[in-house]
């Protein structure tokens, strides 16, 4: 490249580097941290979907002997979830019912109707109307044989003896009152939902000393200690990492002045990476973080073996160009094994491949347009201390029998691994979390594992189908167009028999006749009613198409048009459908590259194509022995395996000189290091990763030492 071009070059990485930071600064990345979100690809499932929705709900669960008492902590508890912007009162809702009243019926009220027991909701009627304890949620004008007033009021019962009263469910059950609440946090950010929990905890605290327990548990909390305790071990990891690096940089090289270009390429290169995933995905899961300590691995490689060639001849220029043929290489093939990741469905593993390609590129150029310049600048001095390997020789026999044996170990690993993923293995939750789920699930009552999904053309399809079924759902709020004009029909033959009677009886002058000027309810009439959060936990619109998710009992069995699933069990045959995909795409990144290195190296290809084989097989051979399984997450570790195993192979291909073993030697150190730590985190799919590299990367670097020694 002419010196002109050169220039262009590094002008235009400058560019590049200084929009993406720019980018990061202005437009701050959403990091995810859930297990629905590693979950997330391909077409949009409602069942999906919706499981991540109700994720965002905290249930706040009180027991108390002391009604009072426990009336009074309720009233604290709302006054913070309120802030939170959620809606407290089912007042509000009032409007929107009367505006349809003539077609709306009480379950109980629709069926004595059916049975033509008139007379007995006309006496019913006359009770409340002449009696002075008597209240109604309506004018009396309004609604005469309180038909709406029971609708209204069925609203509020949720079963098991809960009634629902200023935002809170309360029940009286053996000398104990409960007072349960359920908001949806969607709308809350990391930092407003620990504020609140924060607060929430204050008052927990202050409760217990007047008898009152609380137990606050969801899905969405688990998820906020599992970010910040994977943020710190993450943090402490990689500074042990970057120490490591320090420490084995400054023995191998003497001068510290190499850390300067050596942090440059990895801070661009990790800027470049996140900047790029940031833009196509707007969020990037945690897990793809870890794919920042593979930039780490990879600039150290680059940045090390430029430097022990520096050291060989002292020319900034002539060291670039005695190393670039392996560089290009190594980045060809690496880049290759993360492009394949393109292809899949599940969104974490195209964050991944646009994460590692950007910053592969980043940390590739950085090393070749800014390290010989920064070298002329810094000028350092490097110290003649390095490993002496000498010629370690065990014979081609001896290694070609260790091959055949590690090949047969893995192989035998392979057929016995059991290929399965389960959420439970992924995230090992706190034990106040546990409990204080276990404690809120027996105050309400949560028996149903079973999940009912409904799919129609329109939500009155699927209000049809539960009614038909006799689900429980979005009908209760919304019932069906045909089940509102049944209802209409019977509220006018009560009006047509007994309107007259009732008038006399209460000695009324104004004739009472039924509601006109009615319209039918649609699910879009309590948008900004509580009524509205209930109805989209259950209700899923994507494209056009409607689903619900409802609770059914556990012996439910369906029927058409439903179909009933388990949540856990579901989420785990996601999480297992990705896997096979991860093992396909897998394999065909291993067929790439083995057909690169057919390309690039011709003869030799076997000589590296055998590390990768090897050390992929270690890895997965390992995890089927002694981890009792493989799961999504170790699969995508052989990716970062792949790309950092090729690595090892082609630089001790390219040179057998002491000072490239030595180099090798110190990437392999950092970056088993690094990721092997990974394999003590408390996040499953973290410690996965970290456990896979850890055998993999021991074995690549290994066999392709032991390739160039003695192959």
């Amino acid at each position: 490249m002419t010196p002109r071009r050169t220039a262009l070059a590094r002008l235009l990485y400058a560019a590049v580097l200084i929009l993406a930071t720019a980018f990061l600064f202005l437009a701050p990345i959403r990091f995810e941290f859930g297990l629905f979100e590693l979950a997330q690809g391909g077409e949009p499932d409602a069942r999906l979907e919706m499981l991540k929705s109700n994720s965002a709900k905290i249930r706040i669960a009180a027991a108390s002997k002391d009604k009072a008492a426990l009336l009074a902590v309720a009233s604290e508890i709302s006054n913070i979830i309120s802030q939170g912007g959620a809606s407290s009162d089912i007042k509000s809702t009032l409007g929107v019912l009367q505006k349809s009243s003539i077609f709306l019926l009480s379950e109980q009220d629709r069926a004595a109707l059916m049975r033509g027991e008139f007379g007995q909701i006309r006496s019913r009627a006359e009770n409340k109307i002449l009696s002075p304890y008597s209240n109604s949620l309506f004018k009396i004008s309004k609604d005469p044989f309180f038909l709406l007033d029971g609708y209204a009021k069925s609203l509020t019962e949720q079963g098991g003896g809960w009634q629902a009263r200023d935002g809170f469910l309360f029940k009286q059950e053996g000398g104990n009152f409960y007072a349960a609440l359920m908001f949806n946090s969607q709308k809350l950010s990391d930092a407003g939902l620990k504020i609140a929990l924060e607060k929430l905890d204050l008052i927990k605290e202050k409760s217990a000393k007047s008898g009152v327990q609380i137990y606050i548990s969801g899905a969405r909390i688990h998820s906020l200690h599992a970010s910040e305790k994977s943020k710190k071990e993450i943090n402490i990891l990689s500074a042990i990492s970057l120490s490591l690096i320090a420490v084995l940089g400054l023995w191998a090289f003497g001068t510290p002045k190499i850390f300067l270009p050596v942090a440059l390429c990895m801070a661009s290169a990790f800027a470049i990476a996140l900047a790029a995933a940031g833009a196509v995905f707007g969020a990037v899961h945690v897990c793809v973080l870890i794919f920042a300590t593979s930039l780490i691995g990879l600039s150290i490689d680059y940045s090390y073996h430029y430097f022990q060639s520096l050291k060989n001849c002292q020319d900034p220029d002539a060291a670039l160009q005695k190393i670039s043929v392996p560089l290009k290489n190594t980045l060809i093939t690496t880049l290759l094994c993360f492009f394949m990741l393109c292809f899949s469905d599940l969104t974490l593993l195209r964050q991944i491949s646009v994460f590692s390609i950007f910053g592969l590129l980043g940390a590739y150029f950085f090393a070749r347009l800014f390290y010989p310049p920064l070298a002329k600048i810094l000028k350092p001095k490097f110290a003649e201390r390095e490993i002496n390997f000498g010629r370690i020789k065990i014979g081609k026999k001896a290694y070609w029998a260790l091959c055949a044996a590690l090949l047969a170990a893995s192989a035998f690993g392979i057929f016995r691994a059991e290929f399965k993923t389960s959420a439970k293995d992924l995230y090992t939750p706190q034990k106040d979390l546990v409990f204080a789920d276990i404690e809120a699930a027996k105050i309400l009552d949560f028996g149903s594992k079973k999940l009912a999904l409904i799919k129609a053309g329109s939500a009155d399809g699927i209000s049809k189908i539960e009614e038909k079924c006799g689900i429980c759902g979005v009908s209760r709020f919304v019932p069906s167009i045909k089940r509102q004009i049944e209802n209409a029909k019977l509220a006018e033959a009560l009006y047509e028999n007994q309107a007259q009677n009732l008038q006399k009886n209460i000695g009324s002058k104004k004739k009472i006749e039924p509601p006109n000027d009615c319209k039918f309810l649609t699910a879009q009439d309590f948008d900004g009613t509580p009524i509205a959060a209930a109805i989209s936990s259950m209700l899923v619109v994507s494209n056009g198409k409607y689903a619900a998710i409802v609770p059914v009992a556990n012996d439910f069995e369906g029927g058409e048009d439903v179909e009933i699933f388990e949540p856990a069990k579901f989420l785990d045959g996601v999480f297992n459908s990705h896997m096979r995909a991860a093992k396909i795409l897998a394999c065909a990144s291993f067929a790439v590259l083995i057909a690169a290195f057919a390309m690039i190296f011709r003869r030799r290809f076997l000589k590296l194509a055998l590390p990768l084989a090897l050390s992929v097989g270690a890895a997965v051979c390992a995890q089927a022995l002694f981890a009792g399984g493989v799961n999504l997450f170790h699969i995508l570790a052989l990716f970062i395996l792949m790309g950092l195993g090729v690595d090892y192979a082609i630089f001790h291909s390219s040179s057998g000189s002491n000072g490239t073993k030595n180099a090798v030697l110190i990437s392999f150190a950092t970056s088993f290091a690094g990721f092997g730590a990974l394999a003590f985190t408390s996040f499953g799919a973290i410690s996965s990763i970290g456990s896979v590299l850890a055998v993999g990367l021991a074995a690549a670097y290994l066999i392709s030492f032991l390739g160039a020694e003695n192959g």
